[in-house]
């Protein structure tokens, strides 16, 4: 009896071992400045033999540092497809991570007015403060060639096309 468990048992963990490394999934979607961690356990289906295993990168002008991976220069990965690869032994796992800005750009400040002068332009981000990791641009149909008060709606945009609508009364005089 007592060789009949230890047989199903030992198959049991060659049939395990058998099945090898199994990835979550072909493709990782990250939003743009979020960790990307080295971590083979965030990637696998089964983390049970991620001690042997290392992630990879295997696209160019990517570092690794502190156990996160990131474009040579920056602090994140920035927009676009990486390959990857969980290596095991001689045998490699390869996945893709995509990084993506979906979010819009966020503004320190909420304005309700702003006085010029007549012919003055508009600094918005001076009013505004906004920022993305992509950038920012201002979008904004004002009129300052003449003394009048208007509400204008000001597009905060990132290069990505997110953006936040601020609306604002524009006091020209």
């Amino acid at each position: 009896m007592l060789k009949k468990i230890g047989i199903i048992g030992l198959s049991f963990l060659l049939c395990a071992c058998s099945l090898g490394v199994q990835l979550k999934k072909s493709m990782f979607t990250i939003e743009l400045g979020k960790d990307i961690y080295a971590n083979p356990t965030l990637y696998l289906k089964n983390a049970t033999f991620s001690s042997r295993l290392k992630v990879v990168s295997k696209s160019v002008g990517v570092d690794k540092k502190n156990n996160r991976f990131m474009t040579s220069g920056m602090d994140y990965l920035v927009v676009g497809e990486y390959d990857f690869a969980i290596v095991d032994g001689s045998k490699e796992y390869p996945f893709v991570i995509k990084v993506k800005d979906t979010t819009a750009p966020v503004c320190a400040n909420e304005v309700n007015q702003i006085t010029i002068g007549v012919g003055q332009n508009i600094d918005w981000n001076s009013y505004f403060h906004a920022t993305d990791l992509s950038g920012v641009t201002f979008e904004a149909n004002v009129d300052t060639s003449t003394a009048s008060t208007q509400d204008v709606q000001v597009k905060i945009s990132d290069r990505f096309g997110n953006s936040v609508t601020k609306n604002v009364s524009v006091v020209v005089q």
